[in-house]
């Protein structure tokens, strides 16, 4: 069954993390970002018995796994698109190197690089 997702906000944190609220399937959600191998990823939160806000276990959230990712999923390319540059959407790959060179970012020569993950790599450098 597809999943019909809202997002009502999307707040930048003052820690450097990011919380989203939204509906999924009708369901209010909050979910706060958490660093996983140094890249942001969403949790949903829910209540808990002792009434504060946290990440509960699959067992007792009334979301199931599917729904989580698809949620996490939806929430990170909400985040990607409001943190985007559109100045480096128009680069050439030669002039993402460039400005990578510029950033101090390294690895956009490697072998097998694309001009998506160049611009990414810009993107988070910029």
């Amino acid at each position: 069954m597809a999943k019909q997702l809202e997002l009502t906000s999307l707040l930048s944190l003052e820690s450097g993390g990011f919380q989203a609220t939204g509906t999924v399937n009708g369901v209010e959600f909050l979910a706060q970002t958490v660093v996983y191998r140094g890249e942001p990823i969403f949790k949903i939160q829910e209540v808990t018995e002792g009434e504060e806000l946290a990440h509960v276990k699959m067992a007792d959230s009334r979301f199931d796994r599917g729904t989580r990712i698809a949620v996490a999923r939806f929430l990170k390319a909400a985040r990607l698109k409001a943190q985007a540059k559109p100045e480096l959407d128009g680069l050439t790959l030669k002039e993402l190197r460039s400005k990578a060179r510029e950033l101090g970012v390294t690895g956009t020569h490697r072998r097998g690089i694309t001009k998506s993950e160049v611009l990414d790599l810009v993107r988070a450098a910029a």
